[in-house]
């Protein structure tokens, strides 16, 4: 992955948007991290909590500084009251994730009143954030409610501020807390007790959520609605717009892996985001084992494992391809499901280093031999990839690196894949006769358009 660096025009965005916020009058505050901004950000992004009800607003703010800045591609997710926007330019080689927060919440639960956390704001430069004492509290309810956890640099930072506001701090969490609870907590920070304070996080869970409830009941109950509304659109309904989701195919030595790796680490680097934001699979979601692997599990056979010979073993018969062939099928109409909803949750990338389409190219590889527009059937009865990558090169070429498959064998899996990506818009030819960069360079800006809006 290319390191990733907060440069001038990140400098140059953040002041843009400040002053747009400013100008708009959205109430706002940076929510911690802020101390080196806008020269420097320690922080992977930039976390602003805004007036409930000035999304729409701030969002405006941030599509001005893109047009002003000339910058052209975004995405947005959107987790309850938070949306992160994901900000990119191909030609600038820039990327920058800001979170805008409707106050802070946790399942609906929500922590504080905006106007409550608003008293505690200060000027800090240009921006506005959240006083330390505040800040401190947050740092530690936030990440005690909801993550049942607290860094150790968190711990650091706890501990540095509440030794020089202690009552303001106390005030805050006897307040939250209730006072019982409240008075435990204050004790542990005043021992340093960090590792009895995350022991009992479930229980200081269950005390805020009660809190919460009862100090806010019909308002809190909404959220809670919400909350549990959303979640179930997004990971039971899982509809199109929440699916990242591409495959890559191409005969066996074109270079699909160094091809898949190379686009992760330049979409990680846009994305300011780890390698677990992309999960990648192999040829099927692998939800069914393998047929040879539940035959030898059963004793009626051996499994076979030379995999450097894909044509190794012979086609099977008319029956026994069949039987394969809704097997396999099976796999990718319950397993491709299962995987979107799972990886959706957290927005991330579904990525398939070769795919069903196999089977109408490279029947051979599963054994199968069955007529072509059957098997095309079965393809068009499973989720089809947004995008479907295909690596094309000379045979030749191919060949040197990698000798699996005969000259000739190649050559007709080059056509068959030719013919495919020239009889659907979903597929995409990519020269991969170029060094790496260049392959890479050729697939960015399709996923860039297929998966991100353009301003």
């Amino acid at each position: 992955m290319v390191k990733y660096q907060w440069n001038n025009l990140h400098s140059a965005f953040f002041s843009t948007l400040v002053g747009q916020l400013n100008h708009n009058n959205v109430k706002y505050f940076i929510l911690r991290n802020y101390e080196q901004l806008p020269e420097h950000n320690i922080g992977k992004d930039v976390d602003i909590v805004i007036e409930p009800g000035k999304y729409q607003t701030a969002a405006n703010s941030l599509k001005a500084t893109m047009m002003f800045l000339n910058i052209t591609y975004y995405t947005v997710t959107q987790f309850d009251r938070m949306r992160c926007w994901y900000i990119m330019d191909i030609k600038k080689n820039f990327g920058i994730h800001i979170d805008i927060i409707e106050n802070e919440n946790y399942k609906g639960f929500e922590f504080f009143k905006f106007k409550e956390l608003y008293t505690h704001v200060i000027k800090y430069k240009s921006f506005y954030v959240l006083g330390p004492a505040m800040d401190c509290a947050m740092l530690l309810i936030q990440n005690i409610v909801a993550y049942k956890s607290l860094k150790e640099k968190y711990q650091v930072k706890i501990s540095e501020t509440y030794s020089s506001n202690k009552k303001e701090i106390d005030s805050i969490l006897f307040n939250f807390f209730g006072h019982e609870i409240g008075k435990e907590i204050t004790d542990l920070l005043n021992q340093n007790n960090y590792v009895k304070i995350i022991a009992h996080a479930k229980k200081y869970e269950a005390t805020a959520m009660k809190q919460i409830l009862k100090k806010r009941p019909f308002y809190t109950s909404r959220n809670i609605i919400r909350f549990l509304v959303g979640k179930f659109y997004r990971l039971i309904i899982c509809p199109q717009k929440f699916w990242r989701f591409f495959a890559v195919e191409a005969p066996d030595g074109t270079g699909k892996t160094t091809f898949i790796n190379n686009l992760i680490s330049r979409l990680q680097y846009f994305y300011n985001a780890p390698e677990t934001r992309f999960n990648v699979h192999h040829f099927r979601p692998s939800l069914l084992p393998n047929l040879g692997a539940v035959g030898e599990k059963a004793k009626v056979m051996k499994q076979d494992k030379d995999f450097t010979n894909p044509h190794r073993a012979k086609p099977a018969g008319k029956i026994s391809s069949l039987i394969r062939m809704v097997y396999y099928w099976m796999d990718y109409l319950i397993g491709v499901p299962f995987l979107l909803r799972k990886e959706v949750q957290y927005e991330q990338y579904t990525i398939f280093d070769r795919y069903i389409y196999d089977f109408l190219v490279d029947p051979k590889r599963s054994r199968i031999s069955l007529p072509l527009w059957l098997r095309k059937q079965f393809v068009k009865c499973t989720i089809q990839p947004k995008v479907v990558f295909v690596l094309d090169a000379d045979a030749d070429t191919i060949y040197q690196r990698k000798q699996e498959l005969t000259l000739n064998e190649i050559n007709r899996q080059l056509i068959v894949f030719r013919n495919l990506t020239n009889s659907n818009k979903r597929f995409h030819k990519i020269d991969a006769n170029k060094s790496p960069e260049g392959v890479v360079d050729q697939a960015i800006e399709v996923v860039f358009n297929q998966f991100l809006n353009r301003l």
